[in-house]
Formats: structure tokens, sequence, C-alpha cells
């Protein structure tokens, strides 16, 4: 019984090794389909001149955007929602204040100006997005190796020093 015990204890450090390592996956997943999703406005902004809120039902008609947490922005958009504080509270990716107001600041100003300004708009965002997903990308890369290692070590150290 104690044997077991002690198994489940140092299960724990695996388990949060690996739920970290989900945690940062899902950034960079998130990032891929919002520059995904900037490309999509920009293309339906240059080849078809959709409105706003046609190129938001258009998005969320499309199975490359209701994937993961990024279909929580394309609906609270949809709905009317406070999307800095559904981006804030209720995805699972925890984002920072930086990466919460580019988001807004991307979404609130589609359809604000003339075509050429939207395009300049997208090509703004898509460089600010891509130094974010390669961030994300080297973090996934590092530290999910790290966090690994890191807590396979530590449960290995909590069997021996519980037994």
């Amino acid at each position: 019984m104690r044997t077991a015990g002690v198994l489940l204890i140092s299960l724990i450090p695996v388990l949060l090794g690996a739920e970290y390592k989900s945690l940062i996956k899902r950034r960079k997943e998130f990032f891929a389909t919002f520059m995904e999703f900037i490309a999509f406005v920009k293309e339906q902004i240059r080849f078809f001149a959709r409105e706003r809120d046609e190129i938001f039902t258009l998005a969320l008609n499309d199975a490359r955007f209701n994937k993961n947490a990024f279909s929580v922005v394309l609906k609270s958009f949809k709905n009317g929602q406070d999307l800095k504080k559904i981006l804030k509270y209720n995805i699972d990716i925890r984002l920072n204040q930086d990466e919460i107001n580019l988001i807004d600041a991307f979404v609130f100003n589609i359809g604000k100006s003339d075509t050429e300004g939207q395009l300049n708009h997208c090509d703004f965002y898509i460089a600010q997005f891509d130094s974010i997903l390669k961030k994300h990308e080297a973090a996934y890369t590092v530290k999910s190796r790290l966090s690994g290692g890191l807590s396979a070590s530590l449960a290995a150290v909590l069997f021996i020093l519980i037994i």
C-alpha cells in the first residue's frame, strides 16, 4: 500500500510537466491558427471585398479556425462579447496582456479603413504575430524537452526519498 502511495506521489511532477508541455503546445497552435486567420482575412478583403461580419461568419464555418482555443475568439467576437475579458479569463492558454492587446487591436480594427489600409493592417499584424509565434516555437522546443526531463528526474528523486 505504501509503495502505491509513493508511486502516486512520484507521478505528480510527471503530470505537471506534461501539463506544462501541453500548455506551451496549445499556445503555439493558437498563434499559428491566428496567423492563418490573418492571412484568411487579408485574402477575403483583397479578392472578395468582404465586410467584417461576413469574414467572421465565413471563418466560423471554416474547420481550420475551430480546432483549438482560437474558436473562442471568433465566437465571442461574433456574439458581441468583450474580447479582452474572454481572452484573459476564458481561454486555457494563459495569454499575457501584450498578446491580449494585440489580438484585440487586430480584431477591433478590421473593416475600419479602406481596402489598402486594411491590407496594410493585416501585414502589420502578420509581422507582429510572426515574432510571437517564433518565440513560442522556440519555447516549445526548449521547454518541452526541459520540462519532460526535469519532471521525470524529480519523480525519481521523490520516489527514492519517500521509500
